[in-house]
């Protein structure tokens, strides 16, 4: 990728992060959406190897969604995370595979390869939708670490298939993927270890992010070339560092810079990923029509099959959104880049196919499936009465500004400006009816945004020179604190 095209990209992802505030479509959706018209208006086609998802953009994705990850949280949700990371990517490649096998009379093993590498969840525009809903917080864990750890466990499935050559042997792979897991966690979790206990004694902030970083890619790359799982080492590292070295070993100050760096390094990252997915995607891609829709319909199946037959002990209603939420983004996309003939024609159609699908199609219709499945008709009058209020304060400002400016004469503004006041009156009236129900929300929120407001003003204080980097950071951690104490 030349520097020129990679600027080009990251502009257009900031330009596509900005529209989303105002166009409600999912940020990753309408990346691979302008991808598409991007790549179909003669932008340079920038291949997206194997080699460059796995070696430079996987790491540093996985790493930062486990050193983001509450360990309690996930210890809390263990069971039914670990039946759809790791029970549910082997039996939605089983059902795939020979829903496949008897459908398009494909090779059982290119039938597998394909179950394995469609597996893996991605949870970014899940949980985005998820974050502007207020949907609970235990779905958005379940469903979030379910992501982090399937994608190792389907990654490691697809290489122990891939590797046979057509000669399956199911023993000989299970015994394979139990010790590639278990060591890609021993890896991770001993280099996590080793660079918890040596921050420990580092105080500079920028040289203790630098390792972070280091620690992402070493622990991937020593575990690949022990024939062990990159994918659950990162994981595992990650794990340790969030939960145990960002508490114990590292200052205030290095924590506020870690969070900023690793969130500027995936929000980049998956920029380019998910436009990379639009403009890779060639219209030879739907030569295969036929094959792609039974992927299609066979890859809701499995994931149908696998949510509702497993988790007994979630609501209905969760279940079905865990169904429609399982999106599938980058990782099968790269694991089909990385297949030769005679598997790519095919089975990378399949893959980019559903992949498309589920990005476009099911996200777009996720954040109406979830409001269904969580909407409160009190909260909607609530929020209907709410945005009338501001809209009503908006406009008295709006006329008061332009009496006070002279673009209207006082006179002519007075009738309106009193019944702008009545109805604002009747709004208000309304709002503290709901008090009793969604006061605590709003006190909340008021409580966040003055907190906000605060973090706002010592950042400028620090940028005029008022304030010292120590009473900045120290102030700016108390605020954090606080805002964390509301959620």
């Amino acid at each position: 990728m030349e520097l020129v095209e990679f600027i080009v990209l990251l502009l257009i992802a900031c330009g596509v992060g900005v529209a989303v505030k105002y166009v409600r479509i999912p940020y990753t959706v309408a990346l691979v959406l302008v991808g598409l018209f991007v790549g179909i208006s003669g932008f340079p086609r920038i291949e997206l190897t194997k080699e460059l998802v796995f070696l430079l953009f996987l790491p540093p994705l996985l790493f930062e969604s486990a050193l983001n990850m509450d360990l309690g949280h996930l210890r809390e949700n263990f069971k039914t995370i670990g039946v759809l990371a790791v029970f549910g990517v082997l039996a939605s490649t089983v059902l795939i595979g020979f829903i496949l096998h008897k459908t398009l009379n494909l090779p059982l093993e290119f039938s597998l390869l394909f179950g394995a590498m469609i597996s893996p969840t991605d949870p970014v525009s899940v949980l985005a939708t998820f974050k502007s809903l207020n949907a609970p917080k235990r779905l958005s864990v379940i469903l979030e670490g379910e992501s982090i750890l399937n994608d190792g466990t389907a990654v490691v499935l697809f290489g122990i298939i891939y590797g046979m050559h057509g000669r399956l042997d199911f023993l000989h792979g299970f015994t394979e993927f139990v010790i590639t897991c278990l060591g890609g966690a021993i890896v991770g979790f001993a280099l996590g270890y080793l660079t918890f206990r040596i921050l420990a004694f580092i105080d500079d902030h920028l040289i203790e992010v630098s390792i972070t970083l280091i620690l992402a890619y070493s622990s991937y790359l020593l575990a690949e070339h022990l024939n062990l799982s990159g994918v659950i080492a990162v994981v595992c590292a990650g794990l340790i560092i969030g939960n145990y070295g960002r508490i114990l070993s590292m200052s205030a100050s290095t924590r506020i810079v870690l969070t900023d760096f690793w969130g500027f390094v995936v929000f980049v990252i998956n920029s380019i990923v998910f436009l990379l997915i639009g403009i890779d995607t060639q219209l030879g891609v739907f030569l295969h029509l036929n094959a792609i829709a039974v992927a299609i319909v066979s890859v809701l199946l499995a994931r149908a099959l696998v949510v509702y037959l497993t988790l007994f002990k979630l609501p209905s209603s969760w279940k079905f959104v865990v169904f429609w939420g399982g999106l599938r983004g980058a990782i099968p996309v790269a694991l089909a880049l990385s297949l030769s003939d005679p598997y790519r024609e095919i089975l990378g159609s399949m893959v980019f196919g559903v992949v498309l699908f589920s990005l476009v199609f099911q996200g777009l219709t996720l954040e109406f499936f979830v409001k269904r499945v969580f909407r409160d008709l009190g909260r909607f009058e609530f929020e209907r009465v709410l945005g009338r209020y501001l809209a009503l304060k908006r406009a008295k400002f709006e006329l008061e500004r332009m009496v006070e400016s002279g673009e209207v004469v006082e006179s002519f503004a007075e009738d309106l400006k009193n019944r702008l006041n009545k109805e604002i009156e009747v709004a208000r009236a309304e709002l503290e009816g709901f008090s009793r129900k969604f006061g605590d929300e709003m006190r909340r929120r008021l409580l966040r945004e003055i907190l906000n407001a605060e973090k706002y003003a010592i950042r400028s204080a620090l940028a005029k020179g008022l304030i010292s980097d120590d009473v900045a950071i120290e102030l700016i951690k108390e605020v954090d604190e606080r805002i964390a104490e509301l959620e």
